[in-house]
């Protein structure tokens, strides 16, 4: 039985008044929100609001992170955020990179390793390759936000000063990292051999999928909420 109530298309209602335990039965994988915003077990029976206010964070940026990664066409609206909202943001996408770069590409990394090994030479090298200039093409990119993105947007929550209009920049120069993973995915899938492992082809074929997911939603995160009211604070104090 949920313990969460339905909208009429029985999504969950997300709401400062839900308990945490009852929100994380709508989706066991907001755990991951948890744990990148260094939020502390136990929960106890303690609300959404109860834990803003203990973390000092706005319910209203909490509850629109937990929508994107739950509700496919969510479009958050963020008019009620203020840029002092996003230091929290920040922090779970500084603990994101930190996960893909530490965690998960390896992973994967290591997952193409073991596949690979019953491939022939030109196979293994090919997959490989493409894969190490896929991870360039992240790390190049994580690499752009935390040094130019992140710092104007803190310079900004720090100073309660815009004295300069760079997000649009940002945002045009914010490139797609997620169209590459596909193709590794269709290697994995259409084109090795049989003698590679299911079991292992499985795993990494997890990973790969979890990879897609996270950095969509990740973009998702940074185009709908943070971009938007960094704007909106630029050309409302310029």
């Amino acid at each position: 039985m949920k313990s969460y109530i339905t909208d009429t298309r029985n999504r969950a209602i997300l709401s400062k008044d839900m308990k945490i335990i009852e929100l994380l039965d709508v989706d066991y994988r907001l755990l991951s929100i948890f744990q990148r915003l260094d939020i502390q077990l136990p929960y106890g029976d303690i609300s959404v609001e109860e834990m803003c206010d203990r973390y000092d964070m706005s319910i209203e940026l909490f509850l629109m992170i937990c929508r994107v990664y739950i509700e496919s066409d969510y479009r958050p609206e963020v008019e009620r955020l203020k840029v002092q909202d996003l230091s929290h943001l920040l922090k779970y996408l500084r603990a994101s990179h930190q996960y893909y770069l530490e965690s998960l590409i390896p992973r994967i990394a290591r997952g193409i390793e073991q596949v690979l090994q019953l491939c022939e030479k030109s196979q293994r090298a090919i997959l490989q390759r493409f894969y190490s200039g896929y991870v360039d093409d992240v790390k190049a990119h994580l690499r752009y936000e935390e040094n130019q993105m992140f710092p104007y947007v803190e310079s900004i929550i720090e100073s309660g000063i815009v004295d300069q209009v760079k997000m649009g920049d940002f945002v045009d120069n914010h490139t797609d990292i997620c169209d590459k993973i596909d193709d590794i995915k269709s290697i994995v899938i259409k084109y090795l051999p049989e003698s590679c492992s299911t079991q292992q082809r499985c795993d990494l074929l997890f990973d790969i999928f979890a990879l897609r997911e996270e950095l969509a939603k990740h973009t998702m995160l940074e185009m709908t909420i943070l971009a938007p009211v960094v704007i909106n604070s630029e050309f409302g104090r310029l």
